[in-house]
Formats: structure tokens, sequence, C-alpha cells
């Protein structure tokens, strides 16, 4: 008989599967409390609201606000006002973020791969980056535009923060 079980112990492969289930548990939990169940076929939690993140510019002033949703992030100006959104588009096999205008016509002002921003005619016109708690947008000239603390969602709230603080989504 193995020593640990004579302790009383649990095998390690034991204490290995035991975490896995508890992760994979808070995984779904926190699924189903943020609304990104649909996708798995599975019932969202109604009335959940959004983690709202302020946008601040380089000197740390408020801009304005994204609301980070399960499957896209709503971009609005600081009295609450919705002015856009960044989504995630899958085609071709591959995952595109795409920024449109909340305007009469909703319509495609930019996209964004590689943590390059780039305007409808696919101008390059920044870069954005993330780290867990912060994303950061910076100029094609590398100069720091603004932040946001984008602790979920992080690329494409990136992304979103990106479109607005460079003048997509305004």
């Amino acid at each position: 008989m193995p020593s640990h079980a004579i302790r009383g112990k649990s095998t390690p492969g034991k204490k290995s599967r035991c975490l896995l289930a508890g992760l994979l548990a808070g995984l779904l939990a926190l699924l189903l409390a943020w609304g990104a169940a649909p996708g798995l076929g599975l019932a969202a939690a109604p009335g959940v609201p959004p983690l709202r993140v302020d946008i601040l510019d380089a000197q740390q002033r408020k801009q304005g606000r994204a609301l980070i949703y399960s499957n896209y992030v709503e971009l609005t100006d600081p009295a609450g006002v919705p002015l856009g959104a960044v989504g995630v588009v899958y085609a071709d096999g591959r995952s595109q973020l795409y920024l449109i205008r909340s305007n009469q016509e909703r319509r495609m002002v930019g996209s964004a791969a590689g943590r390059r921003l780039f305007d409808a005619s696919g101008k390059l016109i920044g870069y954005y980056f993330w780290t867990p708690i912060w994303s950061y947008v910076y100029d094609t000239k590398m100069k720091k535009v603004g932040q946001a603390q984008c602790i979920a969602y992080q690329g494409v709230c990136a992304a979103g923060v990106a479109g607005y603080l460079l003048g997509l989504i305004r």
C-alpha cells in the first residue's frame, strides 16, 4: 500500500481532479452570472448589469465609459449616452474585432487586429495593449493617449477604448 494511503491523504491525481472540477464549476458559475452561457446552450442570468469601466485620457481625466457585456463592449460619453460598440465577428474561421458607431446608420468605423486599430478604410490609427488590469492606448507615434481599467474581456475592451480615445467612436 502506498504511504500516502496509509496516512489518509488523497492521491495527487485525486487532488488534481478535484481542483479541476472546482475550477470548471467556478467558470460555469461565472459564465451563468455574466450571461456568456447562452453561447454554451445555457440560460443567461437575467438582469445582470454590465461591468462599468471609466475611459481616462493621458492626464487621467474621465472621457467616457465602457460597458463590458459578455459578448461585446458598449462605449458611452461621460453622461452615459451610447456612442458605439466593439464586438467579435467570426468569419472564414477567424475572429475579427469591429467597431460600430451608434448613430442612425450604425455603420462600421474601424477594425482591430494584432493590437492595432484601423479606420474603415484600413489605415492604421493607433495601438492598444493590455495587462490583466489596465489597457493602454497609443497613437501611431507611440504617444500615450489614455487608458482604462479593463479587468474583463481585455482585448475587446482595449480595442473599444482605443477606438473611443482615437476618435473613431465619438
